[in-house]
């Protein structure tokens, strides 16, 4: 992963989020990942941070979070919305693919639009799940690589070489489902409707109906 790659994206980072159709994306995404992530305890790391949209709310829900992401800028964003909370979070500023020694054993794992950009994607995720404690859980949520918000990613990067998305690896399913993580696999999946969709209203209506490929997939590993 590249450092510079990702702080020149953090100022504009959240502008998505304040969009009518990146707020649904958005919620049918985190919907999904807080039903499949289901941690033994209060101990959890969170891997690529980013600017704290998971973060936040992980620490509402009162998590002891330690929060790891490459960069620096999209991190200090992360800290100043903690801060501004009033909760505490342990931050490293670090590229999880070089810590692995740093690391503690923890109750729940959880990396959201992260691995797609994490070199051997595969080896580190069964490296995390040794540092998970019993009934511990490891989530992680991607992009599927077969599907139409996929399809859009991969037009921007052809677009625009220098783009982050011009850097990530999307999955399918079926390459998911064959990797050997450790534990029982859980599969959940989300984001129904295209990047091009009419409305709010019509985005709703397809993620309730399910009558296409779905775009954002959640997996999760439970060490029994």
């Amino acid at each position: 992963m590249s450092i510079e790659l990702f702080d020149r994206i953090a100022d504009d980072y959240d502008k998505w989020y304040d969009t009518e159709i990146g707020r649904v994306a958005d919620q049918v995404e985190r919907d999904l990942a807080f039903q499949l992530f289901q941690p033994s305890g209060p101990k959890i790391l969170e891997i690529g941070c980013g600017t704290g949209q998971y973060t936040t709310k992980l620490a509402e829900q009162g998590y002891q979070i330690t929060a790891v992401d490459i960069s620096e800028k999209m991190m200090a964003l992360a800290r100043e919305k903690i801060t501004n909370l009033g909760y505490e979070v342990k931050w490293l500023n670090a590229d999880i693919t070089q810590i692995m020694d740093q690391l503690e054993q923890y109750q729940g794992i959880l990396t959201m639009s992260a691995f797609e950009f994490v070199p051997n994607a595969e080896e580190i995720l069964a490296r995390l799940f040794e540092h998970l404690e019993p009934n511990g859980c490891l989530v992680i949520g991607v992009i599927a690589g077969d599907a139409s918000w996929g399809e859009f990613y991969r037009k921007k990067a052809i677009a625009k070489p220098e783009s982050v998305f011009a850097h990530a690896r999307l999955y399918t399913e079926a390459e998911i489902r064959q990797w050997k993580v450790g534990g029982r696999l859980v599969l959940g999946k989300a984001l129904y409707f295209p990047p091009e969709v009419s409305s709010v209203e019509r985005a709703l209506t397809m993620e309730e109906q399910k009558n296409t490929t779905p775009s954002f997939m959640v997996a999760k590993w439970v060490k029994e």
